[in-house]
């Protein structure tokens, strides 16, 4: 079994956000920053080998580190909140494993062209992430379930991963889920939604551990 979870300078950096209120809290793609003013946490998402029967296949976590120099914002930093004490912080753990690779047929990888070019016909321009998906040989799928479950221990320890996939985070009762999904990298935000309530956590509940972490 392969395991990407916290170090304990990591999990040091997450008390400190418990017991200190950054300034601001931002969010980009790749990151979050709790702002501090003349220092800040990042956390931020990295791609790294994973244990599977498939030579490429990825684990995507996420690293916590402390910059000790002033944030500065760029185009695509949205600032989600300010001056907000934490109340809890939990430390969000998967389990990830995958099927084998299958080549596409000559029939599929035929259809795929063809649907690229009729896709880019309709939009009047060509997607570069379309074209890339048009030339791919081949497939494998990727799973994410909870740590604990019983799909877990069903999965051979070689092909096996544990990953810290980032925090969720409770604010004035409602939780930012500052964490990866689905193996997908990025920090994925739909209609400017940063914050939950705990019923919308029943599905994460399945596929993640919550870890709490005390002061």
């Amino acid at each position: 079994m392969r395991e990407y979870i916290y170090k304990e300078t990591e999990i040091e950096l997450i008390r400190h956000l418990r017991n200190n209120m950054p300034e601001k809290i931002w969010h980009n793609f790749v990151f979050y920053v709790f702002d501090y003013g003349n220092y800040y946490l990042i956390l931020e998402c990295e791609s790294k080998e994973a244990n599977s029967q498939n030579k490429s296949d990825e684990a995507l976590i996420t690293e916590l580190t402390r910059k000790n120099e002033k944030y500065v914002p760029d185009e695509h930093s949205k600032l989600i909140c300010e001056n907000k004490p934490i109340d809890k912080i939990y430390i969000v753990r998967t389990f990830l494993h995958f099927s084998d690779f299958r080549n596409f047929t000559k029939p599929e990888k035929i259809a795929n062209r063809i649907g690229y070019k009729i896709k880019t016909l309709i939009k009047g321009k060509s997607d570069p992430l379309d074209e890339i998906i048009s030339k791919t040989t081949g497939v494998g799928a990727e799973y994410i379930c909870h740590p604990k479950s019983q799909e877990a221990e069903n999965v051979a320890l070689d092909f096996a991963n544990i990953i810290d996939v980032g925090l969720l985070i409770e604010i004035e009762n409602k939780y930012l889920r500052a964490f990866l999904q689905s193996n997908g990298f990025g920090f994925h935000i739909w209609n400017d939604k940063y914050f939950y309530e705990v019923e919308d956590l029943k599905e994460d509940t399945e596929l993640y551990e919550f870890i709490k972490v005390e002061k």
